[in-house]
């Protein structure tokens, strides 16, 4: 049996059809949840602790990246991991619109839980379309940190591999904007 089977946490085939059902029937293009969620063009592990910052690496250098955009995000904590499949399975505690560079700095001063690792996705749409999104993955899911407007009943998770889990989306680019030259400007 399998790490996953055995602590019975999904790790494989994720069903987002409650999700998927509805942006079918109200859009004429839709995207899948597959897509906004596991295969989004922003992911990346964000700095939170102060503790285990290195040099100058803050989530504001994170974030750099997604400066001047708008779309939908979303927040997650880590879940579990499945050895047997090299998977990690993430559940999202927060849904939002807007410019995610302000939004999720925001969120993490004033939500985001002490000691818990950030990851954040980010898929850039018009502010019509993630207002759809945000408000159909509400309506779906429920999510620790929304606290108005969300009916939801279902967790949502996103299964990722090692390599958007660990290194994310936009690695270079942010090491890139980073001043640090050498170890000794740690």
């Amino acid at each position: 049996m399998t790490k996953c089977e055995d602590n019975n946490f999904p790790c494989q085939d994720l069903d987002y059809d409650p999700f998927d059902k509805n942006a079918r029937a109200e859009l004429a293009q839709p995207i899948d949840a597959d897509q906004l969620v596991n295969m989004s063009e922003y992911c990346m592990p964000v700095p939170v602790d102060p503790g285990f910052l290195i040099g100058d690496m803050d989530h504001k250098l994170y974030l750099k990246p997604l400066k001047g955009q708008s779309g939908l995000y979303h927040l997650w904590s880590a879940h579990d991991d499945c050895d047997d499949h090299g998977t990690y399975t993430m559940l999202c505690a927060y849904v939002g619109k807007g410019p995610p560079d302000t939004r999720i700095a925001n969120h993490i001063a004033k939500k985001w839980p002490n000691g818990v690792t950030l990851h954040a996705t980010f898929s850039v749409m018009s502010n019509r379309l993630a207002k759809y999104y945000e408000q159909l993955f509400l309506d779906t899911y429920r999510f620790a940190l929304n606290y108005a407007e969300n009916p939801g009943t279902l967790d949502l998770f996103a299964v990722w591999d090692e390599d958007r889990f660990i290194m994310g989306t936009h690695a270079n680019e942010v090491s890139e904007l980073s001043t640090m030259q050498s170890p000794d400007d740690w």
